[in-house]
Formats: structure tokens, sequence, C-alpha cells
């Protein structure tokens, strides 16, 4: 009876050290997971932002001038769109790798269109598994100038 049971000394001791590792491992995972989704949230609230900020940014010579469209007097241009993105990012406190505009355009004259890529690194995954450079993210945000008429 005792050597039975002298063969199954240490079995405990090894199974609570895989325990642990494979815990661990499921905690960092999850916080590297996280990490990425609090940057595409961010990446999202950065063009939902700027959006908004170039549908505000009507061209002032087409709203005064007569112009109008659908929601309103006032055309926005694909040149106004990108230069109210621009001057909102560079306003935006943000910590965001490689954040750079793709896209800022107006598909119709009332509407603004700004799509945000940036790089987010995973900080606890072994870079073996993942690519070195990390993933990179896009959001795209949308907003219509209107006049309220």
């Amino acid at each position: 009876m005792r050597r039975a049971a002298a063969g199954e000394d240490g079995q405990t001791l090894l199974l609570g050290v895989g325990l642990i590792t494979v815990v661990l491992a499921l905690i960092l995972v999850l916080a590297s997971a996280s990490a990425v989704y609090l940057d595409l949230k961010t990446l999202t609230s950065l063009a939902d932002s700027a959006a908004a900020a170039a549908a505000d940014a009507v061209d002032e010579d087409s709203y005064f001038g007569g112009a109008a469209t659908d929601a309103g007097p006032g055309v926005l241009s694909d040149a106004g769109v990108q230069a109210a993105a621009a001057a909102d990012l560079a306003s935006q406190p943000v910590e965001l790798t490689g954040l750079q505009i793709a896209e800022a355009y107006s598909p119709d004259g009332a509407t603004a269109v700004v799509t945000l890529t940036a790089h987010s690194q995973p900080p606890f995954l072994p870079w073996g598994v993942i690519p070195a450079s990390g993933f990179t993210i896009t959001a795209t945000g949308t907003a219509r100038a209107t006049t309220g008429m």
C-alpha cells in the first residue's frame, strides 16, 4: 500500500506548475487582446471626431455664394475635408503608433468620410507568434453637414 502511494509523490507539484502556467498565459493573452481593442476604440473615436470636424468645415464661398445640397446651403470639398481632418488630428492628444489619414473625402458634397489607420502592438504576446510589426488597424468615421432646414 505504501509502495503505491510513494509512486504518486511529486505529481501534484507538476500539475500545480502546469495550471499556473496556463492561467498566466491566458491572462497575458487577454491583456494583449484588450490593448488592441482599446487602440481600435481610440482610432474609431479619432475618425469620428475628424469626420465631424470636416463636416463643420463647409467651404465659406459655397455656403454664402448660394450653392446648395439636399441638406442645405454649402458644399464640402475633398480638399476641405482633408484639411479639416488633418487639423483635428493635430489637435488631439493621441499616442497611437503610425497614425495617418488613409483617405478623407466627400462623396456627395454634404457627407464627410474619414478613414484612419494606425499600428497596434500587443504588449504581452511573443513576437514569434504574431508579426513583429504588430497589427494594422483601420477605422472610418462619417459625418453629415446639415443646417436644420
